[in-house]
């Protein structure tokens, strides 16, 4: 319980008080610990955003956990771009000082809140979902990169959308698509879409809320099998 406190503890429960902009995010580790993380950092009108899921689950994963989610709010700081931030993550989370070979899939955007620019760095995670659009909603198409701390020396690709304003974006680990009910089917990407597709959401909290209860719902008393984390962004 003390290990979750301090875990949870990394991560903010408070969202930042900025005209035109709408964000929330949660965790919920499968386990008293666990290998995701979520942060943001707001300098100014720019507001970098960053979610990622450790391979691995327990206090090995939540250490790394630790390690990447300080390493990603010491350089948002000095107001790298997303790619130059994975650039240096890896370099520091892998090779000799990561023994154990451990990784994090890593999403990093950088939004400019007064224009909606987006740059945006993917560290092999899952897709974020984008609206707006003639689908309403669809996942966006990325370089995949690799993960962060496999191998070290991985120059990462960083791309940028011109403007995200009127257009939400939600952002998550596996722990949702993937999550399991008793005969073990999947949540699966298909659902994911079509509730956000579908639904009528007027904050970005209930966005949360509203995937949140449909994996439970899914879930049917299954145990959670991995970590669940979930972000969406409004401007």
């Amino acid at each position: 319980q003390i290990a979750r406190n301090i875990q949870m503890s990394m991560v903010p429960s408070q969202f930042p008080d900025y005209e035109g902009l709408d964000m929330f995010a949660s965790m919920t580790p499968a386990k008293e610990v666990g290998g995701d993380l979520y942060g943001y950092v707001l300098i100014g009108d720019k507001l970098y955003i960053a979610i990622g899921d450790v391979s691995g689950k327990g206090v090995p994963a939540s250490l790394f956990m630790a390690q990447a989610t300080r390493l990603f709010r010491t350089l948002a700081a000095q107001q790298m771009m997303p790619a130059e931030i994975c650039n240096h993550m890896n370099d520091a989370l892998s090779g000799d000082d990561n023994e154990s070979g451990m990784f994090v899939t890593f999403w990093l955007g950088l939004v400019d809140l007064k224009t909606g620019h987006l740059s945006f760095c993917n560290a092999g995670h899952n897709p974020p979902i984008i609206g707006g659009g003639e689908h309403h909603a669809e996942f966006l198409e990325m370089v995949p990169n690799m993960p962060i701390g496999l191998w070290p020396e991985v120059e990462y690709e960083g791309e940028e959308i011109d403007t995200i304003k009127g257009r939400p974006l939600f952002i998550y680990t596996d722990g949702l698509n993937e999550a399991e009910n008793r005969q073990q089917v999947q949540f699966g990407d298909d659902r994911l879409l079509e509730i956000l597709c579908t639904s009528h959401f007027d904050t970005a909290q209930q966005v949360i809320e509203i995937l949140s209860a449909a994996v439970e719902q899914h879930r049917n008393g299954a145990e959670p099998n991995d970590d669940l984390t979930m972000m969406c962004v409004r401007i």
